[in-house]
Formats: C-alpha cells, structure tokens, sequence
C-alpha cells in the first residue's frame, strides 16, 4: 500500500516541493492543513485534496500514515503536538520555532513521543560531505582549521509572491535571512564542531536593503577553544529571483582545501593534486533528503537528521542575534 500523508502547513513555499517528490516516490496525498484558512483552501485544492483549518481534526478524520510538518514558525510546538498527540511519524521543517527555547520545546515534545521525526537538512547532502567523509576516513584529510558557509538567495518579496507574507513578520517568523536560511550553514558549523563548545566571536544583521521589519542578511564567526573556526553567512541579498540563488560551502584542512559553490566543487590536496567537477545543487539534495527520510523511517532506522540537530543549529543562530543586538 503507499504511504498516505498528510500536509501541516500546506502554503509553505516548499510544499510543493515535497508533493512533487514524494508523489514521485508513490506516497499518496490525502488532506492538508494551514493557519491561513483562505490560502490554504487554494493550496489544498491545487493538489486535490480535501482542506482542514484545524490540524487536530484533520488527522481525526484522515488518519494518515505520515505527515509533512511545514508550519509557520510561531506555531510549530503547537502543530507538532497536535501531530504527536495522534501518533503519526513525520518529516518535519526546520526551525521548529522561533527561536532557540520554542525550538527546544518542540523536539522535547517530539522526543518525549518516541516517534519517528525526521528534520529537513538538505544541504547534507551536498557532495562536499561525501568527499569530506572519505578523506576524514582514509586519514588524507587533516585537521579542520577553518570553514565558510555562505546562503544567499533572492529579495525578501519573494515570500509575498510565495503567500506567506509572515515571514517577513519576525514575531510570526523569529527573523529574515539569518533565521530562514542560515539554519544550512549553523548546521553545518554544528556538524564540524562536533561536541567542542561553540563560541561566537562577533556576528551583525543589517535590514538597510530592503527596510523590512526581518534582516536582509546575518553574518557570524565562531571558534572553539582549541581554535577551529568558522563563518556564516545568510540573506536575501542576491538581487534576482533566480532558483537557489547563491551558495558556497568550504572547509579547509591540513591535508585537502574543499570548495563547493554553485554546483561546482574543487578539491585541492597537499600534493599540489585537484580536482574539480560539476555536482548536484541543494534542489537536487532536496529529493535525496526526503527519500533518505523515508527510507530510514521504513526501514525503522533513526533519522537521518534530528530533532536535536535542529535545536543546535538555531542555539548557533540565535548567537548570532545576540551578538547582533
């Protein structure tokens, strides 16, 4: 039988995103739900599936097998509880709140179920972790020194065009670039740092672009006491609407600098070798983080990405706010 979903948050700007790719897989979607009645009555129809302002009713009346989990941020902990309370597995959107605290709450609501939630990270899967992963293995890698994390796509009016004009709301959304996009590059930080304390350095936000009440653009420095250090940066600076916009991914170490931007990745080692090869862009990492997702949850694995790795990525987030303000 294929997997019946239903959708949380179904205006979410990814959503169809996570119809498509999972329609590709076979699942089968059977109802949706938004905190926008109007809009998510137009969502729901376009991918023809009955619409529920309450989520609670809903999976009453549907009771799915899965939920995708896409809420707007200042109603995360009580969508999930909602999910929770009903026993369905889900994949869940990040950031899980609005800042680090509600974030917290909700995967302390999410652990305290013992049910399958899977966090979505795509930039995991990004092929510079691969190539990262074999290096640290074979031993050809060295010591991390430094890494840079860079997210940037279009203007903030692309959520107006997108109908989630609560994103540029921070008491709805917790903040602009830095919040919504920067989660990758945190994450990835986290990822690094491992289980060495992570300290921010310096960190500054700026609206001076496009004057909204959320950041057009964060930047941070971290380090740790035994001074690996790394920068992020996030926002909607990049001045067209293009897909994806723009994004770099680098880590350097003792024995191999790794550089992935734009669907390009150089690998320059010790020995003067490199390599340099076309690779897959987040869109594509979308779909490999969602079948991944699933696989696991089928298989009865634990998921790829956690709930607890989100709470860390929005903790390095919010010092950044802090070291903002």
């Amino acid at each position: 039988m294929p997997l019946s979903i239903a959708i949380v948050g179904v205006t979410h700007w990814h959503c169809e995103r996570y119809v498509q790719m999972l329609t590709r897989r076979g699942a089968r979607f059977v109802a949706a739900s938004d905190a926008d009645p109007g809009a998510g009555a137009l969502a729901a129809a376009k991918y023809g599936v009955p619409f529920f302002a309450d989520t609670a009713d809903m999976l009453d009346a549907v009771k799915p097998d899965f939920a995708v989990v896409v809420p707007r941020h200042d109603r995360a902990l009580a969508e999930v509880r909602a999910v929770v309370d009903r026993r369905v597995p889900m994949l869940l959107e990040k950031p899980m709140g609005r800042d680090a605290v509600e974030s917290r709450a909700t995967a302390d609501v999410v652990k305290g179920s013992g049910l399958y939630a899977a966090m979505c990270f795509p930039n995991r899967h990004l092929e510079i972790w691969d190539v990262y992963a074999s290096l640290a293995a074979s031993g050809e890698l060295g010591t991390v020194i430094h890494a840079h994390f860079r997210t940037i796509n279009g203007p903030p009016a692309r959520y107006i065009e997108y109908g989630v004009p609560w994103m540029l709301d921070p008491a709805m959304s917790g903040g602009g670039g830095l919040r919504n996009l920067g989660i990758h590059g945190a994450d990835a930080i986290r990822t690094l740092a491992g289980d060495r304390t992570l300290r921010c350095a310096g960190g500054t936000i700026t609206s001076s672009g496009y004057r909204t009440p959320v950041e057009d653009m964060g930047a941070g420095v971290f380090r740790t006491d035994d001074g690996f250090v790394a920068t992020l940066e996030a926002g909607y600076s990049y001045a067209a609407m293009q897909e994806g916009g723009d994004y770099e991914w680098r880590i350097a170490a003792t024995g191999a600098y790794l550089h992935e931007a734009n669907g390009t990745l150089a690998v320059r080692y010790r020995d003067s070798r490199q390599t340099i090869t076309q690779v897959r862009k987040p869109g594509v990492a979308y779909e490999i983080m969602v079948n991944a997702a699933i696989d696991a949850f089928e298989r009865g694995e634990p998921p790829p990405a956690s709930v607890d790795d989100c709470v860390r990525a929005v903790e390095v987030q919010d010092m950044i706010y802090a070291a903002a303000r």
